[in-house]
């Protein structure tokens, strides 16, 4: 990937940072608004959380950064992990909407998971670690959870997820050493034109 792609791929992460985990599993929040189920864009979870502020007559220029995301995580707004990578492959590929497959032969955003994401056909795993590179999935807990390749330089590997371990728990910025992958369920290449 250029270095502008890679500036630009850097700037959309910002919008999503601190933006509360969504817990999928446990919900029984059903709604036609993907910043609600854990699978809206940044743009959308920021005009939904505008819209419930707006609704309560709550000023969000007067709330700190912490009292935003306590605002957001009352709310029910957040993002998965299989959300907030999808996202960003979309960012880095607009067909992704086309080519990757869900569940029951669905598309979209609402029809993945990390599983899915980390699957065949919509992924290929990378069995040489020296050639990751941005946009590449890592597989953790047996497809339950997905970190987003952001960049590789050397052996660290800067990553960003959505998780409840993250502090706050949400999206962040992390790092792993190449040599430590082994503990993890491998390393998957969507099958998009990054």
């Amino acid at each position: 990937m250029d270095g502008d792609k890679l500036i630009l791929l850097k700037n959309e992460i910002t919008h999503y940072l601190g933006i509360p985990y969504f817990s999928n599993t446990n919900s029984k929040v059903k709604s036609s608004e993907n910043a609600l189920v854990g699978k809206g864009t940044a743009r959308e979870i920021a005009l939904k959380t505008i819209e419930m502020a707006n609704g309560q007559n709550l000023k969000l220029t007067t709330l700190s950064d912490q009292q935003i995301y306590n605002f957001q995580k009352k709310n029910k707004i957040g993002i998965d992990c299989s959300g907030l990578a999808y996202n960003l492959l979309q960012f880095l590929d607009p067909s992704i909407d086309q080519i990757f497959i869900g569940t029951e032969g669905k598309k979209g955003v609402r029809r993945v998971s990390a599983n899915l994401l980390t699957s065949i056909p919509n992924s290929t795993p990378v069995t040489d670690w020296e050639t990751i590179t941005t946009g590449d999935l890592i597989r953790v807990n047996r497809g339950k959870h997905v970190l987003f390749v952001v960049e590789r330089d050397g052996n660290t590997i800067t990553f960003v997820d959505s998780s409840q371990k993250n502090t706050p728990k949400g999206v962040a910025y992390g790092k792993i050493d190449l040599k430590k992958l082994s503990q993890y369920d491998g390393v998957f290449r969507p099958n998009l034109k990054i």
